[in-house]
């Protein structure tokens, strides 16, 4: 049982009549999930999509989103949800590089789409449209008879664009092989049983998202969603559906501890919370124990492995709260299916227990590759199975991994990734811009944000609020930078290359790890 519409089949054939996901006023079985899955899987045959073709999905959390995401696998397709927070030339940059041959989008994200051609899309669907050619319409045309084809264990399960070192997002091939790998290691962790309901706002697009939701649909138990993260949307989710896990990242933690009603609210289903992309301080890990009464874990991975590879087990965090403070700044251990080096990335050698280098992971949720980028994946994936992360840490003498920096100069702000080579292709265009440079600086509510360092053309006057408007007009809102410091030159080394880690110091003043 493989693929994601084996899952669905297996799990329609066990239990019917329950509950698989709630969200929007809605409730479907998975009785119905397998149902309304092969008509979309029939309507994308009858499309002419074939085995190996991809077929895109862009808008916030639904529930439609699983009957197409299970109708792709179902028509052997594979999956491709997108970023909804992308800005026009960046969606259509995305679904052109994959090839998506279906687009079902929400109406802004279509309307985006609008200007920019897209060479093999043939057909795009817009949900809650009332047009004939909207999703219902389209959908109930469509018959139910299930195409009976089944995606095998090296096809893809999915393909997620990650951002790019270059700024252009590349596409993460996620085989089936690497999904069910991962789902084990949930399985293995975070037991959910049959009628159990988990919460998680991370959209599809996020490879936490994608597995988590699949990891519940195996497991039989409620998928408990919301359209977004809005913060009065959160606490009565998380008790209404009497979830026993949520994943939440530590700003949404706080959102929760914020809300109003949260001593009334019955939270008494909830024993795990599981979160990642940041670390925890030691004041809102004391609070979110004491008032929720659960457990905390932290998961530290990447799309590249199908979501997580290293945890902070719950027990790691009850010794923090009893004096080990520091273990705060890990990301745990690796889990037994993985394997962990560190390495100085010029030799790829090892490095003593204690010291700085690359993080290596190896296990069977290692990625096929980087879609049409043969060179990238050449660099990644290494002859032995091993994936070069980008990040720098180290481990201790008992296997904790301690993340101190990141090689590729990614900033993860809020769980979402933004390069600085796209944010700056984008401030380099503006009349004014001589030069830029853009790093990440700490942030208490997403750990880290963007914020850019400008050199101004001579007698240049614009201020830092008319460039971050420009950015806001060009990308994706969470991609522009916060702040904008203005300099008289960039510090560059020898060779002229500009050196981040200078501009980064004085923000990162006094915090020791130099990841959010």
């Amino acid at each position: 049982m493989f693929s994601i519409a084996d899952v669905v089949r297996e799990a329609a054939r066990v239990r019917p009549d329950a509950v698989a996901v709630s969200g929007q006023g809605r409730r479907s079985t998975f009785g119905e999930l397998d149902e309304r899955s092969s008509r979309v899987a029939a309507g994308l045959v009858a499309l002419g999509v074939q085995p190996g073709d991809r077929v895109a999905y862009v808008g916030l959390n639904r529930t439609d989103v699983l009957d197409i995401v299970a109708g792709a696998s179902k028509a052997g397709a594979v999956p491709v949800p997108v970023n909804f927070r992308l800005a026009g030339p960046e969606l259509a940059a995305v679904l052109t590089d994959s090839g998506a041959v279906v687009l079902f989008g929400e109406q802004p994200q279509v309307d985006l789409l609008a200007p920019h051609d897209v060479p093999a899309l043939r057909r795009t669907i817009v949900l809650d449209s009332d047009l004939d050619s909207g999703y219902d319409a389209w959908f109930d045309a469509q018959p139910s008879a299930d195409p009976g084809r089944s995606p095998g264990p090296d096809d893809l399960a999915c393909l997620i664009y990650s951002s790019g070192t270059t700024g252009l997002p590349k596409g993460v091939m996620i085989r089936n092989r690497n999904l069910h790998s991962m789902l084990d290691v949930a399985r293995r962790r975070w037991q959910l049983d049959p009628g159990d309901a988990s919460f998680n706002v991370s959209p599809y697009f996020h490879v936490l998202g994608f597995s988590w939701a699949v990891h519940s649909l195996r497991q039989g138990a409620i998928i408990a969603q919301v359209r977004d993260a809005a913060p009065g949307a959160l606490l009565p989710m998380i008790a209404g559906e009497k979830a026993r896990v949520a994943v939440l990242v530590p700003a949404l933690i706080d959102i929760v501890l914020r809300s109003p009603g949260l001593d009334e609210a019955d939270l008494s289903s909830l024993r795990l919370v599981l979160y990642g992309s940041a670390p925890i301080s030691v004041p809102l890990l004391t609070e979110a124990t004491k008032r929720l009464g659960v457990a905390m874990e932290q998961s530290y991975g990447l799309t590249e492995v199908a979501g997580g590879a290293t945890f902070l087990s719950p027990s790691a965090h009850e010794r923090a709260l009893a004096g080990e403070a520091d273990l705060l700044r890990s990301c745990g251990q690796p889990d037994p299916g993985s394997e962990l080096r560190i390495v100085d990335p010029s030799t790829l050698e090892d490095v003593p227990v204690g010291s700085p280098g690359e993080v290596l992971i190896r296990s069977a949720q290692v990625m096929a590759g980087y879609w049409n980028r043969p060179e990238e994946t050449a660099h990644s994936l290494l002859p032995d199975g091993w994936l070069r992360t980008g990040d720098v840490g180290y481990l201790d003498a008992s296997g904790y991994l301690y993340l101190v920096d990141r090689a590729k100069d990614m900033i993860v702000s809020g769980g979402e990734n933004i390069y600085p080579a796209e944010v700056e292709r984008a401030l380099i265009q503006h009349p004014s811009v001589a030069e830029v440079a853009v790093v990440g600086a700490p942030s208490a509510r997403w750990g880290e944000s963007p914020v850019a360092v400008v050199v101004l053309e001579p007698a240049a006057t614009v201020d830092s609020d008319a460039l971050i408007a420009w950015c806001r007009d060009r990308l994706a809102h969470y991609k522009c930078p916060v702040a904008v410091n203005f300099v008289d030159a960039l510090p560059r080394n020898a060779s002229g290359k500009v050196l981040r880690r200078v501009l980064r110091e004085p923000l990162w003043d006094g915090h020791v790890r130099r990841i959010g």
